[in-house]
């Protein structure tokens, strides 16, 4: 457990991927950033805006050019530099709808991204301005980027399916393996990559159906190990939403899912197997507790198993000693030397 600030909700966390001692945290009560450069034993912090009453929805950290991107409710988007001893508040783009998302890459190619409900944005001169993407074909439903070479954005969309750019101003279509219905569009609802692994990925997917009433079916969770030309199905027919998707990093094929319907993760793929292979895990999953089930049975079992036996022994043993002749009494039997 880490101890954050006193009085503060989380509203977003960001670690350092060149170091891992630096955290950023985001106040979903206030407008404020909250760094630590040992882990989280002190924390520094760096208002954001006094005067407007909101607070932090994501953080993004391009680890290259030390530039922190802080996305809010209703104040839009901040850059901040981190120049060590403190941070300097050096940019600011205001938008009429909440921050969802922010990314940016760690390579020094500058490439950042901010998703809001209907809009994507694309920063240039590294932050200093943003412009909107608007040849996306359809609003924006989730956003990941790896830092491979080049670094590639992915973004899920609405009614097409998952597009990729390693510019930010061409796209293509990455929808091979993820499958299509007639009469259905391919909807995006969550989207991650591997952290070590940059051509890895996992996207869950729905179909909708219908133009003025919307009807939403899940599809499933799929995994892709070439940067997405190409999709295998992990996990099929879930019966709800999945919200959000937390790959086990390194793990090709291990990925838990949130569902809009429940906060506990659920182990899809290989992460089964990790669970069932290990007592002890960082996260609760219906998987252990199968596990933990299936082990306590199997004592249960075993011990039953031993108990009858010991009682076809006894029951054996008695039979032989007692004499034919002999009455019951009391529903034992008497015995004389």
């Amino acid at each position: 457990e880490i101890k954050t600030p006193n009085d503060i909700i989380v509203g977003a966390v960001a670690v350092d991927k060149n170091n891992a001692q630096m955290l950023y945290v985001g106040a979903a009560n206030e407008m404020t950033v909250y760094r630590s450069t040992d882990a989280g034993v002190n924390w520094l912090r760096v208002p954001l805006n006094a005067e407007t009453v909101g607070g932090v929805t994501d953080i993004a950290v391009d680890s290259s050019q030390h530039l922190v991107y802080v996305g809010t409710d209703n104040a839009g988007v901040f850059r901040l530099r981190d120049v060590g001893s403190s941070m300097i508040l050096s940019g600011h783009l205001l938008l009429d709808e909440p921050v969802l998302q922010i990314v940016a890459d760690n390579t020094g190619a500058g490439l950042a991204f901010v998703r809001t409900a209907w809009k994507l944005y694309r920063a240039e001169n590294f932050g200093l301005s943003w412009v909107n993407v608007d040849n996306l074909g359809s609003a924006p439903t989730a956003l990941a980027i790896t830092d491979g070479q080049p670094s590639t954005v992915y973004v899920g969309t609405a009614d097409r399916g998952l597009v990729k750019s390693t510019d930010g101003h061409n796209w293509t279509l990455a929808n091979a393996g993820l499958g299509m219905v007639p009469g259905s569009r391919l909807h995006i609802d969550a989207l991650t990559t591997d952290p070590t692994q940059t051509n890895l990925l996992y996207v869950a997917t729905s179909y909708l159906y219908g133009s003025t009433e919307v009807h939403q079916s899940p599809v499933g969770v799929s995994m892709s190990v070439d940067g997405a030309q190409s999709w295998l199905t992990l996990q099929s027919n879930p019966k709800t939403v999945i919200a959000e998707l937390l790959p086990v990093s390194g793990e090709a094929g291990a990925v838990y899912a949130v569902t809009n319907q429940s906060r506990t993760p659920v182990a899809l793929g290989r992460a089964m197997l990790l669970v069932a292979n290990s007592r002890s895990s960082a996260v609760p999953t219906t998987s252990t507790a199968v596990a933990f089930d299936s082990g306590i049975l199997a004592w249960v079992v075993a011990a039953l198993a031993a108990i009858a036996l010991l009682f076809a022994i006894a029951n054996d043993l008695r039979n032989r000693r007692t004499p034919a002749n002999k009455p019951m009494v009391g529903g034992m039997v008497r015995y004389t030397r």
